[in-house]
């Protein structure tokens, strides 16, 4: 059965997307790799920032779903503040898995979809991610600094951050990282025991002493 314009649409933007960033892919590329004209974008989108954000809610609306019933599971748990974190990012990472539907390229593109908007200065699709999945964002990020060492907004902004590109890291090159592994070590890892992995480095992360940020001489 021949897939709808829409999905024809967003599979050729999410590869795009996830290849070369946002700024990169024109509409013109993704069309072709569609099978539409330009004319079908505007239709069902508006514009490319609509589409842009479109691609990134395939991946977060189901993410959110699934990990706003996990925190809440775990707000009920009666357990100790390492074990909540593993907990926290296991299901994160584990839902993320999911999404994927087993296919590991898809998760490198969910992380380079991220990072690009970020570094690609797409303040538009920032703002339509916290608007549209703002209490669940909230909920994930209360459940991390409700587990984490006391620290004081600046101190959790980078902490946070510094964990997300990690994850994003981590997650968009893991193809070269698993190429390299198998090259230099004779290991040949897949993607679930890489998130094994990342799931102990970024507990590990969160749980680390609290430093004051100074200004280097």
């Amino acid at each position: 059965m021949k897939k709808a314009t829409v999905e024809r649409i967003l599979d050729a933007a999410e590869v795009e997307f996830g290849a070369h960033g946002f700024v990169e892919t024109s509409l013109r590329t993704i069309t072709g790799k569609a099978g539409v004209n330009l004319a079908a974008v505007n239709y069902h989108f508006g514009s490319k920032k609509g589409l842009i954000q479109a691609v990134t809610d395939r991946f977060f609306e189901p993410l959110t779903v699934g990990l706003q019933a996990h925190l809440q599971e775990l707000a009920k748990a009666e357990i100790s503040h390492h074990d909540a974190l593993v907990q926290i990012y296991r299901g994160l990472l584990l839902e993320a898995l999911r999404i994927a539907q087993g296919n590991p390229a898809r998760l490198v593109l969910f992380a380079r979809l991220v990072n690009s908007a970020y570094n690609q200065s797409q303040g538009h699709l920032r703002k339509h991610l916290t608007h549209q999945y703002a209490p669940v964002f909230m909920l994930f990020i209360q459940a991390m600094r409700e587990h984490m060492p006391s620290m004081d907004h600046e101190q959790f902004f980078w902490r946070f951050h510094q964990l997300m590109g990690m994850m994003v890291f981590t997650l968009s090159n893991s193809e070269a990282l698993t190429a390299i592994c198998a090259a230099e070590y004779a290991q040949q890892r897949g993607l679930p025991e890489i998130v094994q992995q990342l799931i102990a480095t970024l507990v590990a992360a969160a749980e680390a002493p609290v430093v004051a940020i100074e200004k280097l001489a």
